[in-house]
């Protein structure tokens, strides 16, 4: 059942403590991005702190991945978290200082980006640890739904604080979101990791890549991850501009849209809720739809100067944004045993904030250059086809092995 994991006591509270966290991630981004715009005014601005947010896992991850397979797992997410909450200190500190500009900014989104290079491999790599393995599915399932909420919840949250009592409030708002996962995270007892003696970093890299270039299910999933953040996430994450230099929406706007996507993410988690569980070395039909339809997606917004049309497409990509990480993270999860999982999902993670990264960054600064709709169009279509591609060259492999 997918909710199964609810009936363990440490994965309830770590459900809990991340909760309350993300919904002080959501307000931060949201201000974080609401005072880039009201800095720069600029999109290729708002492109490049998402690339900073993003890039460090492209680079680091891996290597972060192999730290998390050696190291004390519980103390690991307290120090990722308790840098969270120095970065949301830090923000408030430079905005109550009236220090805040594109340089202080850039410094802010570089720190936000390192920490969260090595939060993603340990948030999956503790929470598989926290119930039995019989309940890993269930555990994707109910982060996704977590995240999602706060998706929906955060910007809205976000958006109305800035628009009613300004950005000190919401940054105050995230620093008192942060700390309760501190304590939360300090009773948590994940089990043992079953790895046996430490070979050198190197060696334990090389075996985690070696184990993703030998199967091409992970390999195939990988890259459709990384092929869907290229557009569809990479547009999430200049949607300040949309809101206010396409439809002079302002902050409430920005909160309307991001929360959209929000809903349709949360649309998606009720809808793999309450699919058929995931077979193992399958990739799932809707991860697989959703991959090739979020860039056509992409490509439409682009086309639309209709507010309400562009709220719809939004929340599309939210909803196809999470029928495909769900859906592949469960899939590749599903192949993966605890020794390995830090290595593994690192990798995959290197792949899809690496693609956000990079979309984010060129799709700012090809508005810029000719236009927020048509740099939508050209890279909706172009992701489009290479989805379409990959697909087709992974079915004609398969059909000459069959022969």
């Amino acid at each position: 059942m997918s909710l199964s994991a609810l009936s363990t006591r440490s994965f309830r509270h770590y459900l809990i403590g991340n909760a309350i966290s993300l919904h002080g991630l959501w307000v931060q981004k949201i201000t974080i991005g609401w005072m880039a715009w009201e800095a720069t005014g600029s999109v290729a601005f708002l492109g490049w702190l998402a690339f900073l947010n993003y890039a460090p896992p492209l680079f680091l991850g891996p290597f972060f991945g192999v730290i998390v397979d050696r190291v004390n797992i519980r103390k690991a997410a307290m120090t990722t978290q308790s840098l969270f909450l120095l970065g949301a200190l830090g923000l408030f500190a430079l905005h109550i200082s009236d220090l805040s500009s594109a340089v202080t900014l850039t410094g802010i989104a570089l720190f936000i980006g390192l920490i969260t290079s090595a939060q993603h491999p340990i948030r999956m790599a503790i929470t598989p640890r926290l119930v039995p393995e019989g309940q890993l599915t269930s555990v994707v399932l109910l982060l996704s739904l977590n995240f999602n909420l706060a998706r929906v919840v955060g910007p809205a949250i976000g958006g109305g604080i800035i628009a009613a009592y300004g950005v000190s409030v919401a940054l105050v708002f995230t620093i008192a979101a942060f700390f309760p996962f501190v304590l939360i995270l300090h009773g948590l007892s994940p089990r043992p990791n079953k790895q046996s003696a430490k070979t050198s970093l190197r060696a334990d890299f090389a075996e985690g890549v070696s184990y993703v270039l030998r199967s091409r299910f992970i390999r195939t999933a990988t890259l459709i991850t990384g092929l869907f953040s290229l557009a569809g996430r990479g547009a999430l994450e200049i949607l300040p501009s949309l809101a206010e230099g396409g439809f002079q929406r302002g902050a409430a706007g920005l909160g309307v849209l991001t929360a959209a996507a929000g809903i349709g993410a949360l649309a998606a988690a009720g809808l793999q809720i309450i699919s058929p569980k995931p077979r193992k070395g399958r990739l799932p039909a809707l991860s697989v739809g959703a991959a090739i339809l979020g860039p056509i997606t992409v490509a439409l917004l682009g086309l639309s100067d209709n507010w309400q049309f562009s709220v719809i497409a939004v929340g599309l990509l939210g909803f196809f944004g999470t029928l495909v990480g769900v859906g592949m993270q469960t899939a590749i999860q599903m192949q993966v045993q605890d020794h390995m999982r830090g290595r593994v999902m690192s990798l995959w993670i290197m792949i899809a904030m690496g693609g956000t990264a990079f979309g984010s960054l060129l799709l700012g600064a090809l508005a810029d250059a000719i236009g927020l709709g048509p740099a939508m169009q050209i890279f909706g279509i172009i992701t489009a086809i290479a989805t379409i591609s990959l697909l087709i060259l992974r079915r004609l492999a398969q059909i000459r092995e069959t022969r």
